[in-house]
């Protein structure tokens, strides 16, 4: 038997990785290289390259869309500043949550503490008139990684 779309886009993306920390790829050059549907791409996304596994994805989607694919790093130095890096963009509720859990996992939060930021982030907070709640998520939790940064490096 042979080896599914998604085996074969994932092997593509890891080769690609190789050495480094992070790529960033054309979701639409993907599907078309593959010969797929743009949303198998973030099947593969979604399913093979979470956090648990080791890895964070930051998706911009309009304008042909892109990925970056990071991989994350086991050093909560290097961890913190990749974080840093995906502040760099707005950034949604689920993105900031999956974030989230894996400071948790890496113990540079408690359960409390993302809870308390959940809450400071979430749709219902950041409700505003001109629609920037992904920007201002996305400025809040690069003051909180700045701050561990500060308490991890020193």
């Amino acid at each position: 038997m042979g080896k599914s779309i998604s085996d074969i886009i994932e092997e593509f993306i890891m080769s690609s990785l190789d050495d480094d920390d992070f790529i960033e790829l054309s979701r639409n050059d993907l599907a078309k290289f593959f010969s797929c549907v743009p949303s198998q791409i973030n099947y593969v996304l979604n399913t093979r390259f979470t956090l648990n596994r080791g890895f964070m994805v930051e998706s911009q989607r309009g304008g042909g869309g892109y990925i970056k694919v990071v991989r994350v790093q086991d050093n909560n130095d290097n961890f913190l500043k990749n974080a840093l890096d995906l502040c760099s963009e707005p950034m949604n509720f689920v993105r900031a949550n999956q974030l989230l859990q894996n400071m948790i996992d890496k113990e540079l939060l408690t359960v409390r503490e993302s809870e308390l930021i959940k809450s400071t982030i979430s749709p219902k907070a950041l409700n505003n008139p001109i629609n920037i709640d992904n920007m201002l998520r996305s400025n809040i939790m690069k003051e909180i990684i700045i701050k561990l940064m500060n308490k991890v490096g020193g």
